[in-house]
């Protein structure tokens, strides 16, 4: 019962977003300037962290920001800037939209993407052979040595275009991250909202943190 419920407010919540950040994107279609794809990154930014705070229980924080290391060496000791970061108590440092906050206050760091597509997923093409340590597997690297060892790594995209089929693209997410949101997923013509009900479980996972 409690599968369909989160599948249901999944569903919901990807139609929501998605016209949320189309609305947007057609906006910018008004204006006589070319789209730009690094202010619809922010934007969508923004859009995402929304949705993460309207499900996080009282007592955690949600801010773009850094983390800090205290037990790192000495040139690991903050991270590079991470999208969203879900936090515990009060933090180190914290302005109108970014905080900076300790490793073991953590609970979960996202990287955030308009949309992601085969190469971000599996890894660059190179001689017919696609290196697994680039694309999205290097970016979530850099940053998954800030998190405690009870956080998590998530990695949250509007769109995923792949031509692969769903279950190795699972696969490959799976290895990449802890866990993943899409909100939706296109192969082939085909639109499919809250892939493999990512959106239901992030959902369910963030109102039960504690």
């Amino acid at each position: 019962m409690k599968e369909e419920l989160y599948k249901a407010l999944g569903e919901a919540k990807c139609e929501e977003l998605a016209k949320k950040s189309w609305s947007f994107w057609h906006l910018l279609g008004l204006s006589e300037g070319r789209k730009s794809a690094q202010v619809r990154g922010v934007v969508q930014e923004g859009i995402a962290r929304d949705f993460i705070r309207e499900f996080l229980p009282q007592g955690f924080g949600l801010k773009s920001g850094l983390v800090f290391d205290a037990e790192a060496d000495e040139d690991k000791k903050i991270s590079p800037q991470i999208d969203a970061i879900i936090y515990k108590g009060a933090p180190l440092l914290e302005f109108s939209d970014v905080a900076v906050v300790e490793k073991e206050q953590v609970k979960a760091i996202f990287e955030i993407k308009s949309y992601i597509d085969q190469t971000d997923i599996f890894g660059l093409k190179g001689k017919g052979v696609r290196n697994p340590n680039t694309g999205l597997a290097r970016q979530l690297n850099r940053i998954k040595d800030f998190l405690p060892s009870d956080g998590r790594n998530i990695l949250f995209t509007f769109e995923l275009h792949s031509r692969s089929t769903d279950a190795e693209v699972t696969a490959r997410l799976k290895i990449i991250c802890d866990s993943y949101g899409v909100v939706i997923r296109r192969a082939r013509g085909a639109r499919v909202t809250n892939f493999n009900n990512s959106i239901g479980r992030l959902i369910e996972w963030l109102r039960n943190l504690s």
